[in-house]
Parts: structure tokens; sequence; C-alpha cells
């Protein structure tokens, strides 16, 4: 009997207890970083953008010794399917750092040169930094539109 009122509480107790926690879906922003031979680069992306919306990136620049200067000539990529092709050449007033870290902002209207608007696929923000060595890296980052 003990044992039959044992499992009882044991049921009743697994019963009122919560499921475990769902994973969550990913809302906060991405950094991706990558390595240039004075420091690192940062782009600070969102994990997807809606077709119409305006993508929006920062770009930091975190020297570790010397300056770095960019994004110098940001385009947008298309990289789905298809292949690759540049979308986009964007306007951006490149920044020069020496100490710390600094950031520009990067939109993009979801148009082509053309002015064309284009639809979902995968598109990379491609651009390159320069170090006071003359050093020139390219820097890239992934952007979903769905």
């Amino acid at each position: 009997m003990r044992a039959l009122a044992a499992l009882a509480l044991a049921l009743a107790v697994a019963a009122c207890s919560s499921p475990p926690p769902a994973t969550p879906i990913a809302t906060g922003d991405l950094v991706l970083p990558t390595a240039v031979p004075n420091g690192r680069v940062e782009v600070v992306v969102k994990h997807g953008y809606a077709v119409g919306e305006t993508v929006r990136a920062t770009i930091r620049l975190v020297p570790t010794s010397g300056t770095l200067r960019g994004p110098l000539d940001p385009f947008i990529q298309a990289s789905g399917f298809h292949g690759t092709a540049t979308v986009r050449h964007l306007a951006v007033a490149p920044i020069t750092v020496n100490a710390g870290s600094a950031t520009v902002d990067v939109s993009w209207d979801m148009r082509d040169d053309a002015g064309k608007s284009v639809g979902a696929d995968d598109y990379s923000l491609v651009f390159n930094v320069v170090d006071d060595a003359g050093r020139t890296s390219t820097v890239g980052a992934t952007l979903q539109v769905r």
C-alpha cells in the first residue's frame, strides 16, 4: 500500500512540474568578427531581414596596434544558389581609428545599382580595410533576407 501511495505522490508531483523551457529563438544582433593583421573588424547585423526592410549594419574597427581605415569600397553582393553578383555599391564615408575602437553605420535600401528592388536571397556586405602598413584586408558578412 505504501508503494502505491508513493507512486501516486510521485505522479502528482511530476504532473504539477513545468515542462523544460523551450530553446529561445535568437533575437539579438550577431557580431561577426574578422581578424586583420593589426587587430580585428566586427560587423554587427541582425539574424535576418524582411524583404523591403532597410538593412542596417554597424562596422567596428578595433586596431590593436597602428591604425585601421575603412570601410573602403563597400558593396552588396548576392550570394544565393545562382552564384555571386554585385548588387549595389554603397556610399559610406570611411573612418580612421588610431587607438581603441570606432564604429560606422551602413544601410542598404534593398535596391540594386539601377534602383530596382531586390527579393529574398542571401546577400553579403563586402568591404576593405587598410592598416598603416598598407595591408588591405577584405571583410564580408552574410545578410539573410527572407
